[in-house]
C-alpha cells in the first residue's frame, strides 16, 4: 500500500497540470476570440467555435462564453440562441462580474426574451442593464445603451404606450447624435420618433421628425427608406385633410423614381383610403382585398383601421350588412386596444421590479447586519477570557447602535405613516378625477353620438336634417360652455382660467374650441357642433397652441393636445 501512494500522487499530479492547461488554453481562445470581435466577426466567430465544449470547465469560463457567443452571433448578424445558458450566465455575473460583465448579460438577455415576446421579463433585463451602465466609470458601450433605449420604447410601442415609447426613442436619438456613431442608426431612430408623435396624435412633430429622417434617407441614397418615409409623411397629410389626389400623384412619382413603380405591401391600405376618397371605388377595393390576405399579420391598431375601412367601401356600394359587421368589428377591436393600453402598463412593471430591488438590498443590509453581530459576539466571548474593559466598552458601543437602530425604526415609521397619508390623498384625488370624467362622458354622450353620425353620414340629406334637428335639442348654449368650462378647469388645475387669464385677447368662439378640446371631443366632432370644417378645426388648434406656447412651458401639467 506505501509502495503505490507515490504512483496516485504522480497522477493526481498530472491531472492537476492537465487541467490548467486546459483552461489557460480555453481562456487565450476566448481572448482571442474577443480581440476579433468588432474588426473581424467572422474570424472571432470561427475561433469561439473551436473551443471544445468539454474542455469549458469552469462556471466562469461557461459565463464568459456563452456571453461572447451572443455578442459574436450579434456582429455577424446570426439569431441570438441560448436562453437557459444565458441566465446562468446572467446569475454568474451578478455574484462574480463587474458592472461592464453585467450590464452586457442583461442586455443580451434582455435581447433573447425580446425576441420570445416575453414584453416583461425582457423589460425586467433592459431595467438591470441600464443600472449596471450607470456604475460604469467609463463606458464605450454607448451605442449599446442608444440601443437599450430603443428596445425598451419598441416594447412601450408593442403595449400601446405612445408616450412611453415616444420617451425611449428620443433617448436613444439624444445619445447618438451627442456620441455620434452610425449615421443610419439615427435616422431609423428619428423614424421611430416620429412614429411616437404620429401615436399621439402630435402630427405637426411627428411630420418633423420624418423630415429629418428622409433627409438623411435622400443623402445616403437609401431608396427603400425614401419610399417608407415618403409614404408615413403622406398618411399624416391624409390625416391632416390633404387632398388625396395630390398624395396619390406624390406616392406614383416616389415609386416610379425609387421603387421600380411598385407599391410596398404596407402601402396598401393607405392607397386603398387615399383611392377611397378619390371615389375610385374599384382601386380602392383592389388594395383592400390584398391587405385582407396580410390581416393576420397586422398589429391591433391595423386590424382596427382595416375594419374601418372594409366598413367604408361597403358603404359606398350600398353593402350595409356588411358595414355594419366590419364596423362592430372595428369597435371590438378598439375596445380591445383600450383595455390593453388600462391593464398592460409598463411603468407599473417597472416600479414593481424598482421595488422588488430596493427589498433584495434592504435584505442584503439586514444579513450583513446579522453577520456584524455574529462577529461581534464572537468578539466579545473573547475578549471575556481576561479583558473586562473591553466588554464594558463594548457594550457601550451596543447601546448606542441600538439606540441608532430605534432613531432609525422610528423615522421608518413616521415615513409609512406619511407614505399611508400621501397615497390615502392620492385615491380621493383619484376618485375626484373619476366622477369628474363619468360627468364629462354622461353629459355629453348623446351629443358626440350625434356628432359622429351627422360627420359620417353627412351625405344623407334625410339624415343630415334629422341630426340637426336633435342637435338643436341639445344646442350648445352658453350655459352649456360654462358647464364644460367648469369641468375643463376642474380636470385640468385650472387651465381655461390660466389661458382667460393670460390671453385675454382671444375670443370667445376659440375660448369655446379651446373648452372643446380639452374635454376629449375630436376635430370632426368639433367641427359639427361649431359649424366649421375638419381643416379650419386643425388650423385653428394649431394657431392657438402657437399662441400660447410661452404659458404652455411655465405650466406642463395643461397638456394641451
Amino acid at each position: 500500500m506505501l509502495q503505490k501512494m507515490p504512483f496516485f500522487l504522480i497522477i493526481a499530479v498530472v491531472m492537476l497540470f492537465t487541467s490548467c492547461s486546459d483552461n489557460d488554453k480555453t481562456d487565450k481562445l476566448l481572448e482571442k476570440a474577443e480581440s476579433l470581435l468588432y474588426a473581424q466577426p467572422d474570424s472571432a466567430l470561427s475561433v469561439i467555435g473551436s473551443i471544445p465544449i468539454n474542455e469549458i470547465v469552469s462556471a466562469r469560463q461557461k459565463a464568459e462564453f456563452i456571453l461572447l457567443y451572443e455578442r459574436i452571433l450579434e456582429r455577424n448578424s446570426i439569431n441570438l440562441i441560448g436562453e437557459s445558458d444565458m441566465e446562468e450566465a446572467v446569475a454568474y455575473f451578478e455574484r462574480n462580474g463587474d458592472d461592464t460583465k453585467r450590464f452586457l448579460s442583461h442586455f443580451y438577455l434582455g435581447r433573447l426574451y425580446s425576441m420570445a415576446g416575453s414584453h416583461y421579463q425582457a423589460m425586467e433585463q433592459y431595467v438591470q442593464a441600464e443600472g449596471a451602465y450607470s456604475r460604469i466609470q467609463e463606458s464605450g458601450y454607448n451605442e449599446m445603451l442608444a440601443r437599450l433605449y430603443l428596445y425598451k420604447g419598441d416594447i412601450h410601442k408593442d403595449l400601446l404606450n405612445s408616450a412611453s415609447a415616444l420617451k425611449m426613442y428620443q433617448k436613444a436619438a439624444e445619445y447618438y447624435k451627442e456620441y455620434g456613431g452610425d449615421g443610419e442608426q439615427l435616422m431609423y431612430t428619428l423614424a421611430k420618433v416620429a412614429e411616437g408623435y404620429k401615436g399621439l396624435q402630435r402630427y405637426e412633430d411627428a411630420l418633423e421628425a420624418y423630415g429629418s429622417a428622409l433627409e438623411m434617407a435622400l443623402a445616403g441614397g437609401k431608396e427603400r427608406e425614401i419610399v417608407d418615409y415618403t409614404a408615413s409623411v403622406a398618411s399624416i397629410g391624409h390625416l391632416m385633410g390633404e387632398p388625396s389626389d395630390l398624395i396619390l400623384a406624390q406616392l406614383a412619382d416616389i415609386y416610379a423614381k425609387y421603387n421600380n413603380g411598385i407599391v410596398p405591401e404596407d402601402n396598401y391600405m393607405l392607397l386603398s383610403e387615399l383611392y377611397l376618397d378619390c371615389g375610385n371605388l374599384k382601386e380602392a377595393k383592389r388594395y383592400a382585398q390584398m391587405c385582407e390576405v396580410m390581416y393576420d399579420g397586422y398589429s391591433p391598431v391595423e386590424q382596427a383601421n382595416f375594419a374601418s375601412l372594409i366598413s367604408a367601401i361597403a358603404r359606398k356600394e350600398g353593402d350595409y350588412k356588411k358595414a355594419l359587421e366590419y364596423k362592430e368589428l372595428y369597435e371590438n377591436v378598439i375596445s380591445g386596444i383600450m383595455e390593453q393600453e388600462k391593464n398592460n402598463s409598463i411603468r407599473e412593471m417597472e416600479q414593481l421590479y424598482y421595488n422588488k430591488q430596493l427589498t433584495i438590498e434592504n435584505a442584503a443590509i439586514k444579513r450583513q447586519n446579522r453577520y456584524l453581530f455574529a462577529i461581534y459576539s464572537l468578539l466579545l466571548a473573547i475578549l471575556l477570557l481576561g479583558l473586562v474593559w473591553a466588554v464594558i466598552a463594548w457594550r457601550k458601543k451596543i447601546r448606542e447602535k441600538n439606540g441608532q437602530i430605534e432613531e432609525y425604526l422610528a423615522a421608518a415609521h413616521e415615513a409609512e405613516l406619511s407614505k399611508n397619508t400621501l397615497l390615502g390623498e392620492l385615491d380621493v384625488q383619484k376618485e375626484k378625477e373619476k366622477r369628474l370624467k363619468e360627468l364629462l362622458e354622461n353629459r355629453f354622450a348623446e351629443i358626440r353620438e350625434l356628432a359622429g353620425t351627422y360627420y359620417e353620414f353627412g351625405y344623407s340629406k334625410k339624415l343630415q336634417k334629422k341630426v340637426e334637428q336633435l342637435l338643436s335639442l341639445q344646442s350648445f348654449g352658453k350655459d352649456m360652455f360654462e358647464v364644460i368650462e367648469n369641468v375643463v378647469n376642474a380636470k385640468n388645475n385650472g387651465a381655461m382660467e390660466k389661458i382667460r387669464a393670460n390671453y385675454p385677447s382671444i375670443t370667445e368662439e376659440n375660448i369655446k374650441l379651446l373648452n372643446l378640446i380639452y374635454a376629449g371631443f375630436s376635430p370632426q366632432e368639433i367641427s359639427v357642433i361649431l359649424n366649421d370644417t375638419p381643416q379650419n378645426i386643425y388650423v385653428r388648434k394649431s394657431r392657438l397652441k402657437r399662441k400660447i406656447a410661452p404659458l404652455l412651458e411655465q405650466e406642463p401639467e395643461m397638456n394641451f393636445r
